[in-house]
C-alpha cells in the first residue's frame, strides 16, 4: 500500500510502504480472506462456548465478576456485575474469524492507559476500548514497579475483554452468562455444600467472617442463600483479576470515636472555677484548655471514614467542616467547641459519638 503526502505547492509526494506495514497488511488480508472462506456457525459457536462455560464449576465463576460502586440512599452497599475477562476469552475463542488485542497508549508515574481492539473478519466490524488504571494507592503513594507492571497487565486484559464485548454481540453472551451463573452457584440443593465452600474461601482471605457478611447485608453463614453466593461469586472473581480490592469489597467496620472533655475535680464543698471566675472584676469566666491534638485529631478522622463510609462526597464532608467551625485554627478550639464539631459531623449520620 502506498504511502501519498499532499506538499504546500499542491504535489502529492508518494513514498513507499514501510516493512511493518507491509507485514500487517498481508496478515490482515490473508485473514479477511480465510474468513470468507470458512464463515462461523453460531450454533458451534454457543455449543462451544457453553461446553468451556460449564466445564467445571471454577471455570463457570471466574466468568462472572462483581465490584462495589458506592452506596444507595439508605446506605446500602451497590455493585456492579458483568461478564469477566475469562468470559471473553472463551466467548473470543468460540466465536471465531475475530482478530483482537491490546497496547499501551500511555503510561505515567501516576496512571496507566491501555486501548484493547476486536476485529470481526467476516462482517469486517471493528472497535475498540480504552481502560485508564491507577499507579498510585489511596494516599498518592506510587506504586512498586512490580505492582506497577501488574497494573498495566490488569489494564490490556480489560481493555481487550471490554472490545470482545462491543463486536460480539450481547444476545449472544446472554445464555453463556445464564450458564454461568447456574452451573457456579448451583440450587438449594447443593447450597450448604458451597456455603462450605464460602467459610473455607474467607479463611484464606485473611480477614474476620463478619467483615464478608456485613459487606453483603448478612449476620452470618446460615443466611447466605443464593443470592448473597451469587455476589460472592462475582466479587472473587473481581478480586482475581484486579477489578476491586479485599479492602474495597469487605471494608472494615468503623469505631466511633471516643471523646472524654477535660472536666475539673473538686471537693465537696470547694468552691468552682465557675464561680470564682463570676467573683472578679471584668466577670469574664477563663477559657478551658484544648483538648489534646491527637485526640482530637484521631476523632475527626474515624468521623470523616464513617462519612465515607455513609457515601457522604469529599465536598459536602468539606462545607459540613466549614459551618462546624472546623478551619486551620480549630486545632486551639476549646473542648466545647471541638466536641461540637464532631456532634455535627455525627449528625449528618443520625448517630451521637460515644
Amino acid at each position: 500500500m502506498e504511502n501519498k503526502t499532499l506538499q504546500q505547492n499542491g504535489s502529492v509526494v508518494v513514498s513507499a510502504p514501510t516493512a511493518l506495514a507491509s507485514i500487517t497488511e498481508g496478515e490482515i488480508s490473508v485473514q479477511c480472506a480465510t474468513a470468507h472462506n470458512f464463515p462461523r456457525s453460531l450454533a458451534l459457536f454457543e455449543k462451544r462456548a457453553s461446553d468451556m462455560v460449564s466445564q467445571d464449576e471454577e471455570t463457570a465463576a471466574s466468568c462472572l465478576y462483581s465490584r462495589p460502586v458506592g452506596k444507595d440512599q439508605r446506605g446500602k452497599q451497590k455493585y456492579a456485575e458483568g461478564m469477566s475477562i475469562r468470559m471473553a476469552e472463551i466467548v473470543g475463542a468460540a466465536y471465531g474469524n475475530l482478530r483482537v488485542g491490546a497496547m499501551l497508549i500511555e503510561q505515567t508515574p501516576r496512571q496507566v492507559k491501555a486501548r484493547g481492539f476486536a476485529h470481526d473478519l467476516e462482517s469486517n466490524f471493528a472497535s475498540t476500548s480504552e481502560v485508564v488504571e491507577a499507579t498510585v494507592d489511596r494516599d498518592g503513594r506510587p506504586y512498586s514497579e512490580r505492582m506497577a507492571v501488574v497494573v498495566a497487565k490488569v489494564a490490556l486484559a480489560k481493555a481487550r475483554r471490554d472490545a470482545i464485548f462491543q463486536v460480539v454481540p450481547r444476545a449472544l453472551c446472554k445464555t453463556l452468562e445464564d450458564l454461568a451463573r447456574k452451573t457456579a452457584i448451583g440450587d438449594a440443593a447443593t447450597l450448604s455444600k458451597r456455603r462450605g465452600l464460602v467459610v473455607e474461601w474467607i479463611g484464606k482471605l485473611g480477614i474476620p467472617e463478619a467483615r464478608v457478611f456485613s459487606a453483603i447485608s448478612v449476620k452470618g453463614i446460615e443466611d447466605v442463600g443464593l443470592k448473597e453466593l451469587e455476589l460472592l461469586t462475582g466479587l472473587k472473581t473481581a478480586i482475581k483479576e484486579g477489578d476491586s480490592t479485599i479492602e474495597e469489597a469487605f471494608p472494615p467496620e468503623s469505631q466511633k470515636p471516643t471523646v472524654s472533655l477535660p472536666t475539673e475535680k473538686r471537693k465537696p464543698g470547694r468552691p468552682t472555677s465557675a464561680s470564682k471566675e463570676s467573683e472578679k472584676p471584668n466577670g469574664k469566666p477563663k477559657e478551658s484548655p484544648p483538648m489534646d491534638d491527637s485526640a482530637w485529631a484521631l476523632a475527626v478522622g474515624i468521623a470523616l471514614t464513617k462519612l465515607h463510609k455513609h457515601g457522604l462526597s469529599a465536598d459536602a464532608i468539606a462545607l459540613e467542616l466549614v459551618k462546624g467551625g472546623l478551619n486551620a485554627e480549630a486545632g486551639k478550639a476549646k473542648p466545647k467547641e471541638r466536641a461540637e464539631v464532631l456532634a455535627k459531623l455525627y449528625g449528618l449520620m443520625g448517630e451521637v459519638p460515644e
